[in-house]
């Protein structure tokens, strides 16, 4: 059963600015995994930052509330499908819940959509 839907939309060159201006915005918002995923191994990693900062913002919004950034891991399984790891105080309050992202990206916007999922 579906207990919240969320999306979010970002414009990648805003994401682009921040990070210039504040070089620690992006291991405030990506867990070391992430970072290693979207900086360490990409020409441009900006549309990818801002892929998971939609993702974690969808994300919060399926839930009702804010998460920790530090909390929410979001990576690609074997095929490349993002999948969402949950951790601490984030994990209870999902609980038995899971929680289903899509992350997509032009050369100007970054969107994500999340779903948690429930069992009945």
């Amino acid at each position: 059963m579906i207990r919240g839907v969320g999306i979010d939309l970002v414009e990648i060159e805003r994401i682009a600015r921040v990070c210039a201006r504040q070089p620690r915005f992006v291991g405030r918002i990506l867990t070391p995994a992430e970072r290693q995923y979207c900086v360490e191994r990409r020409v441009n990693p900006y549309p990818h930052i801002a892929g998971r900062w939609c993702a974690k913002e969808a994300i919060a919004k399926a839930v009702g509330r804010p998460l920790r950034w530090q909390e929410v891991e979001i990576l690609p399984d074997s095929l490349g499908k993002p999948v969402v790891h949950l951790h601490g105080a984030s994990a209870q309050m999902v609980g038995e819940g899971k929680l289903l992202v899509s992350i997509t990206h032009t050369r100007t916007l970054a969107q994500a959509i999340a779903l948690w999922v429930v069992p009945r």
